[in-house]
């Protein structure tokens, strides 16, 4: 495959650098010389300096031999345009554009034939989905959910404590009265594929994939325990927060505050939701913790633009005794790693969460949900298999992932959750959840194409 990238932006870059580490052939388009040039040291790949508009630059980037084209600019006019020269050049093209105005896209989305663009996304509502996504499932330590499946993907931190501590991943299955399959295990920052023998050691941040309904017992050994939230307290009157509130009810709504300091944004959100309580107020304010009794809230919710303010407002209200708190980031991944050290329970990153919507697509129509685990070293994805796939009838023992990857959970087409053994044969029909590292995705989509 080879991708043309218009954007080296953060989510330009992180999705550039997903795709080289796959071994696609990629090209990026940057207008902005200063930031090519950075940006063709770190990566390995072609930056073409020019505008994503100019069909010549298009064609220097060699649009003619791409299968795919991705506008990732944050101009949602460049994306548009961009994406309709391309059409015009070739129109065989795959195009994908990230496209933040509701003008553009209604609130169904752009139709596919206009410009020739086949996909696109919203960063502000992918982000939105995964927070709601968090608080439905009442945990907050990372959690991954899939669209055909009821098998979640926890990342828990081991502690000294931890049952798990010091055991290999074999004694971790057959101690715990719970199924799970650890598909994932993150160490000083490197990621590892576990076997049997692998041994868990304290400061191991863990992917587990387990059944939904086993998850109060899987948390209770590992000495955590996480509740859904009733009362919420969103911070920040931005764009994810009002999508993010329209994925709740007018009942929900109710057991919701927004704080938003500009009185005309507060004012506009109390008009968009009549049942929601505005208090129109600054955060920091040293005494709105007390005045609005936030300290008995079940989660607080960071939205604001300003990265190190979501991250100090929400390790501020863990220490003052909000029980949960999900920190966004915008701007700087780089804060990610921090936040996890402050006690916030769940950091979203807007990057993160719009480059996974675009590797779903790029996977192919099979692919239902596709998510990076462990800054990118790590993917899980789900497919559904079809009567055309080799794997079609074979027992799990029986396909070789040469330890590059693990089917981490099935689910059978009349809905059946199954973590999964050996001896298990799979149908048509079945949806698999495969974890890989970034560098074996190749070989292992190949084991199932």
């Amino acid at each position: 495959m080879k991708v043309v990238i218009l954007g080296a932006g953060k989510r330009g870059t992180l999705l550039a650098r997903h795709l080289i580490q796959e071994k696609r052939d990629v090209v990026i388009i940057e207008s902005d010389p200063k930031r090519a040039s950075e940006v063709e040291g770190k990566l390995d790949c072609m930056v073409v300096v020019g505008s994503g508009t100019d069909p010549a630059t298009l064609r220097n980037a060699s649009i003619l031999d791409c299968d795919t084209f991705i506008a990732v600019t944050d101009s949602d006019e460049v994306n548009l345009v961009a994406c309709g020269i391309v059409e015009n050049i070739k129109s065989e093209v795959k195009t994908i554009a990230a496209i933040r105005n509701l003008t553009y896209t209604g609130k169904d989305g752009l139709p596919a034939t206009v410009l020739g663009i086949n996909y696109i996304v919203n960063p502000e509502a992918e982000t939105a989905k995964s927070i709601h996504s968090i608080i439905e499932r009442g945990i907050f330590s990372d959690v991954i959910t899939f669209k055909r499946s009821n098998l979640v993907l926890y990342n828990i931190y081991v502690t000294e404590k931890s049952r798990f501590a010091n055991q290999n991943v074999a004694n971790c299955r057959s101690t715990v009265g719970t199924e799970f399959v650890i598909t994932a295990i993150n160490r000083d920052d490197e990621g590892i594929v576990p076997s049997g023998n692998t041994v868990v050691f304290p400061g191991d941040t863990l992917s587990i994939v387990a059944f939904e309904s086993d998850r109060e017992a899987l948390f209770n050994l590992l000495g955590q325990h996480r509740v859904k939230p009733k009362k919420i307290v969103i911070v920040g009157g931005s764009k994810i927060a009002r999508f993010l509130l329209r994925s709740f009810d007018p009942v929900q709504l109710r057991s919701i505050v927004l704080v938003e300091q500009d009185e005309q944004v507060a004012n506009h959100f109390a008009t968009l939701f009549p049942t929601l309580l505005v208090v129109k107020s600054d955060i920091t304010d040293e005494t709105i913790f007390d005045d609005e009794r936030f300290y008995n809230f079940d989660l607080l919710i960071s939205l604001t633009d300003n990265d190190e303010l979501n991250i100090i407002t929400a390790s501020y209200a863990k220490r003052v005794g909000v029980n949960n708190a999900i920190a966004l980031i915008k701007n700087n991944n780089n804060y990610i790693r921090l936040a996890r050290h402050l006690d916030i329970d769940s950091v979203i990153s807007v990057s993160e969460a719009t480059v996974d919507s675009l590797l779903k697509y790029l996977r192919g129509a099979h692919v239902s949900s596709v998510h990076s685990l462990f800054n990118g070293q790590f993917e899980i994805f789900e497919f559904q298999i079809s009567s055309d796939m080799a794997v079609a009838g074979k027992k799990l023992k029986e396909i070789n992932m040469r330890n590059r990857g693990i089917i981490a959970g099935i689910t059978t087409e009349k809905g059946e959750n199954i973590i999964p053994t050996g001896a298990y044969r799979i149908e048509i029909g079945d949806t698999l959840i495969v974890c890989a590292g970034r560098e074996n995705l190749g070989f292992v989509q190949n084991i199932f194409s």
